[in-house]
């Protein structure tokens, strides 16, 4: 029997390494879910892991009429690269001094916690992220979690398949790549008070 693994455990293949800088991309559809259930919408969208663009094209389909910024660390074809959004100045250098309605985004898991912080400093209306289930978990999250204006977490009903390095195909096995971890949107409103409602989508 093959022993489990803490990756497999946590829904990675024990026969991949991690993917450099964590670019699993979203599925668009993942995307277009979230927006037929929840109540975002406004004039301006801000996606700051933009990856090659699978989120930001969603967004700019849906809000053709509003303004979209894209950024990333490492560039890949699409926005701008070389931007480290929790540390830079972004509000600045990226949104000209003036917030964004929504930011909308998949961040890195190990830095979840800080983009969520960062994105709700620059945003008048909301925040969603896409993220597994487990950031629901921890000591240290449950305070910081009442601290934050959580409004909805949208449980995918369905297994929902992050893209390794942005491809939907396993370049080796030529099938799809596989999972066995469970994703959410978390969406932050600014405006609400009250305690956290779960959906399913």
């Amino acid at each position: 029997m093959r022993e489990t693994t803490g990756a497999s455990l946590a829904g990675a293949s024990s026969n991949y390494d991690r993917v450099k800088d964590d670019f699993y991309a979203t599925n668009p559809q993942s995307v277009r879910d979230l927006l037929d259930i929840a109540d975002i919408k406004g004039d301006s969208f801000y996606e700051n892991c933009v990856g090659g663009g699978h989120i930001a094209e969603v967004l700019k389909e849906c809000f053709p009429s509003a303004k979209h910024f894209h950024t990333d660390l490492v560039y890949r074809g699409y926005g701008t690269g070389g931007v480290d959004f929790v540390s830079d100045d972004v509000l600045v250098n990226i949104l000209g001094g003036k917030k964004v309605d929504w930011v909308v985004t998949n961040p890195p898991f190990k830095l979840a916690r800080e983009f969520i912080d960062k994105s709700l400093e620059v945003t008048n209306t909301g925040v969603a992220m896409f993220l597994k289930i487990q950031f629901l978990e921890g000591q240290g999250r449950k305070e910081w979690f009442k601290k934050t204006p959580l409004k909805y977490v949208y449980v995918f009903s369905a297994r929902q398949i992050p893209m390794r390095d942005g491809l939907e195909i396993n370049p080796e096995t030529e099938k799809k790549w596989s999972s066995t971890m469970c994703f959410a949107w978390f969406v932050w409103e600014h405006s609400y008070r009250g305690e956290p409602m779960i959906r399913w989508i």
